[in-house]
């Protein structure tokens, strides 16, 4: 599954997949490592979200199109 790290040390967050989004740098790989590393992480949700690096408020405008 995308969400618990593979051989290179990289995962998907809970929130969509490849394209939209990028891996996050993980060593987890099960539901526990996942737990105990939210615990300690300072890494946001969305920090890996394609469309949130086009501009800060990427997401503001696409709820405002519509899209959401």
């Amino acid at each position: 599954p995308l969400y618990f790290a593979n051989e290179k040390g990289e995962r998907y967050r809970s929130i969509g997949c490849y394209p939209c989004t990028f891996p996050i740098k993980s060593n987890a790989r099960t539901v526990r490592d996942i737990v105990k590393e939210l615990r300690h992480t300072r890494i946001p949700e969305r920090a890996g979200r394609a469309q949130d690096k086009e501009s800060e408020d990427a997401f503001e405008k696409l709820r405002r199109d519509g899209y959401m």
